[in-house]
């Protein structure tokens, strides 16, 4: 993916809101809100396409929230369209390619679950070498210490990055605004930080006050295209 280098304005955040594609009354005001957030979809669920269709002509950011092997598999069900250890390449290219047909004009990709098949390098190349021939750009949700899903994507030349803070594990005003807190401090110590929240109205509530902080701090909240441009120009080293 081709994408422009801007010239980052001061330290700055970038925030991706997951798993849509369940319930359209907890999407309506993330795909509402006048803030850069960026939106992941789920593929083969009942509102998925709806959704990212009106997200698009909100100008947002999609992405293909890509269902993964976690290391609880087949306790955890990472859902429709999953991608698994056991399968072979070829079935890997498939099923991503149909995950990613489901969806209107995704720009990139990020991990749903995936403890285990994220830790897997063959099943990573085979994912991350459909995401070069697409253009996309990779961000790496960090469900696992033992990843190697962002260092092989830099290694293959695909615009990647990596999340740095869940907002909302714990889904209560306190906790989110505890963890605001910690990514507006990565964002002052590193220059950047990404935050990964979920469509809970606690966390939907808490943006504004997220921009707020963040205008308070002298943090800018950028877009995650933006900041991955910015991270593959080699000007900024966007390691955890």
């Amino acid at each position: 993916m081709t994408l422009p280098t801007p010239a980052l304005p001061g330290k700055v955040i970038a925030v991706i809101i997951d798993d849509f594609g369940h319930n359209t009354r907890a999407a309506k005001p993330f795909i509402e809100m006048p803030l850069p957030v960026a939106l992941s979809f789920l593929p083969g669920l009942p509102h998925s396409r709806e959704l990212a269709q009106e997200a698009l002509e909100k100008g947002k950011t999609l992405l293909l929230h890509l269902p993964m092997e976690p290391l609880g598999y087949p306790q955890t069900d990472p859902g429709p369209g999953a991608v698994l250890t056991s399968q072979e390449r070829g079935e890997i290219l498939r099923i991503l390619e149909e995950d990613l047909a489901s969806l209107p004009k995704v720009v990139g990709v990020n991990n749903h679950m995936g403890s285990k098949a994220t830790a897997d390098k063959r099943v990573m190349e085979a994912v991350l070498s459909l995401v070069k021939e697409k253009g996309l750009f990779f961000i790496d949700s960090r469900t696992t210490a033992e990843t190697v899903a962002f260092h092989l994507a830099r290694e293959m030349g695909i615009p990647s990055a990596q999340r740095s803070i869940f907002l909302d594990n714990v889904s209560d005003p306190e906790a989110i605004d505890a963890r605001i807190e910690e990514l507006l401090d990565l964002a002052e110590e590193k220059g950047w930080a990404i935050g990964i929240g979920h469509p809970y109205p606690p966390t939907a509530e808490a943006m504004s006050r997220l921009a707020q902080k963040a205008r308070e701090r002298g943090v800018n909240w950028i877009t995650l295209e933006n900041l991955i441009a910015y991270a593959d120009s080699g000007n900024r080293n966007i390691v955890r």
